[in-house]
């Protein structure tokens, strides 16, 4: 089996993490890494473009032929080796998983970004470097989403977009938890687990997970067993990790929690009727 995988080597990179903890997961350790570097625009250099035209990370090449979107590329390498299995055998059962994934790209991977563009990029990147950044991304609403972000702070209606979206998807974990399970297909470790973890734990780095998940303990019991499994404590051990409170995504976190905290409040208070957990 040849494998390729063309991703960001960061403790923040959402959609490169998926794939790497699920390739962890499955116990796949025969893969070719080839790091990518965002601010050198790798991912628009012509050679990267054609194995994925839209200049995103990551992508996965096996015996030659590109894999593209993290979700994707995680069912992917699920299907490789029937050798710890990430997806239930019962059909049923898989359609719930492919509800939680669509959640989790639909929802939370924009959610997830706009935290991470809030806290370190806005607080850490040169505005002139951002701008030249923008003249190469090709998507309108990415391309939107930043400059709204970068230069409104939280003051940006997506900062709002964004607690909405993962609140919408807490909630839903909340509920799905209450049973007891350990994880959201129940007693089965899957690709809900490698899809949505790397995204908390953005929110860990940034040290908002403790005001934030308050009010969702069974939450925060399951992203604490998911904090200590090998695949995702190998994150820490990649450039910007959040270890130390000196790090940049602590030192930025702490910085924009009292604005955005705020801004959590209030969306709850306005929303309170879908608080009602489970009902």
């Amino acid at each position: 089996m040849s494998l390729e995988l063309y991703y960001l080597e960061e403790t923040d990179s959402i959609c490169s993490n998926r794939v790497i903890v699920t390739l962890s997961e499955k116990g796949i350790t025969d893969w070719v890494p080839r790091k990518m570097n965002l601010v050198n625009r790798d991912q628009f250099q012509p050679d990267y473009l054609k194995l994925n035209p839209q200049g995103v990370v990551p992508t996965l090449v096996h015996n030659g032929l590109p894999v593209r979107e993290s979700s994707l590329i995680c069912n992917y390498i699920d299907d490789l080796t029937n050798e710890n299995p990430l997806k239930p055998s019962d059909p049923i059962q898989r359609c719930r998983l492919a509800e939680w994934i669509k959640l989790f790209d639909e929802r939370g991977f924009e959610a997830t970004a706009v935290v991470n563009l809030v806290t370190k990029f806005r607080l850490t990147v040169p505005l002139e470097k951002m701008e030249e950044r923008w003249k190469h991304v090709p998507n309108i609403d990415r391309l939107y989403r930043q400059q709204s972000v970068i230069l409104e702070g939280v003051e940006s209606p997506y900062v709002m977009r964004a607690i909405g979206a993962l609140e919408t998807i807490f909630r839903q974990m909340e509920t799905a938890l209450k049973d007891g399970r350990p994880y959201l297909m129940g007693d089965q470790f899957t690709l809900a687990e490698t899809n949505f973890a790397p995204f908390v734990k953005v929110l860990e780095m940034v040290r908002f997970l403790d005001f934030w998940l308050e009010p969702y303990p069974l939450t925060r019991a399951w992203w604490d067993r998911m904090a200590e499994r090998p695949s995702m404590l190998q994150l820490d051990n990649f450039p910007y990790s959040a270890v130390s409170e000196d790090s940049v995504h602590a030192r930025t976190g702490r910085e924009t929690a009292p604005g955005f905290q705020k801004k959590l409040e209030d969306y709850r208070h306005r929303f309170a009727h879908a608080y009602k957990v489970g009902e």
